[in-house]
């Protein structure tokens, strides 16, 4: 489920990426040339990959998938999974499964609050760039200038307030 996530969230060229690598065992060399990307930067774009995964098998979600909808529903589904399995069968220790539930609340919370900034109909500059990065999570501020017309400066500004003030649910 958390592979998944990652995926969805992963550009088209990222998971042609991933596909040829991991599925067709290609080499970084013939990578590079069919996606005309730099050696170095494949590797960056593994090294994301395996942080991105190893985070959310420890239930932490980067700040900067906050608008990632597949990630906190990936989370809230495997958090869900792991507290029934260890409430029935498991011998979990009282204060874990303290920390899951408290984590699946926090992610819970932030789902919601993804949910209505995408139902707002609403004039509100700041709804409209929050709703607008939601949707199109790998816009990067300038790309939501362009998109919105409204300066990067703002844009940045707006996300950094988002991401400062539901930070808390999920920590």
């Amino acid at each position: 489920m958390i592979v998944a996530a990652v995926l969805a969230d992963a550009t088209d060229e990222e998971r042609t990426f991933l596909y040829d690598k991991y599925l067709h065992q290609f080499s970084f060399t013939k990578l590079s040339l069919k996606l005309h990307v730099h050696f170095n930067a494949l590797q960056k774009w593994r090294d994301k990959f395996l942080t991105d995964i190893a985070s959310l098998l420890e239930y932490k979600l980067p700040v900067s998938d906050m608008f990632s909808r597949n990630k906190i529903e990936a989370l809230i589904f495997v958090l869900e999974r792991t507290i029934v399995f260890h409430e029935q069968y498991g011998k979990a220790d009282k204060n874990f499964l303290d920390f899951l539930k408290l984590k699946l609340n926090g992610y819970q919370n932030l789902l919601f609050t993804v949910k209505q900034y995408i139902n707002f109909n609403t004039e509100d500059i700041s709804c409209l760039i929050i709703k607008s990065k939601i949707l199109n999570p790998h816009f990067s501020a300038e790309e939501l200038e362009s998109y919105i017309g409204v300066s990067h400066t703002t844009i940045s500004r707006h996300i950094r307030n988002f991401q400062k003030r539901n930070y808390q649910l999920i920590n």
